[in-house]
């Protein structure tokens, strides 16, 4: 199997920073990164039901993910294309339909305010981006994609939207005399 080499000297390399800038700890590594894409699903899910993202180190990992100004322009990319697939179906060859559109184009206010909200440089919490990622990868479920009452989807997003911007206060550091 091959090696990389340390540009360092002898021992283990391990690079100084991550793919989003920051500096590697032991808590970022391969092996941990490995469990992370196995249990994304699981992890995305605990996130969105409200688990303390700093319990573990997946769920601090996954959470760390999920908040990146890049997912958030992912995410963002999603529910337009939801929006302009809805508005237009693309022509093909099945007769199924992926996207649940009625759903989607009755809930267009709701996902253009969430878009804005994502475009926002403000941080956001990692429950609402949870919830916005299991609400666009769950097929089986999801009103994006699985009939539902009307107004589900838009009662989704508008909670959705809204958990992103309850992110948790920290508390104030103390100041030395």
């Amino acid at each position: 199997m091959p090696t990389i080499a340390n540009p360092h000297g002898l021992g283990s390399y391990e690079p100084p920073f991550s793919h989003s800038g920051t500096v590697d700890s032991p808590a970022n590594s391969l092996a941990l990164r490995m469990k992370v894409t196995a249990k994304r699903g699981a992890l995305t899910e605990r996130l969105a039901e409200g688990a303390d993202p700093t319990s573990t180190s997946e769920l601090a990992l996954r959470a760390s993910q999920l908040t990146t100004s890049r997912r958030r322009r992912q995410m963002a990319k999603t529910l337009r294309s939801a929006v302009a697939e809805a508005r237009h179906p693309s022509v093909t060859r099945s007769l199924v339909s992926i996207l649940n559109r009625r759903a989607v184009l009755e809930a267009d206010g709701a996902i253009q305010a969430t878009i804005a909200r994502l475009a926002n440089p403000e941080p956001v919490a990692v429950k609402g981006m949870a919830m916005l990622e299991r609400m666009i990868t769950d097929g089986g479920s999801s009103p994006f994609y699985s009939p539902a009452e009307p107004g589900t989807l838009r009662r989704q997003l508008l909670v959705a939207k809204g958990e992103l911007d309850t992110a948790p206060v920290q508390a104030p550091t103390s100041l030395a005399a």
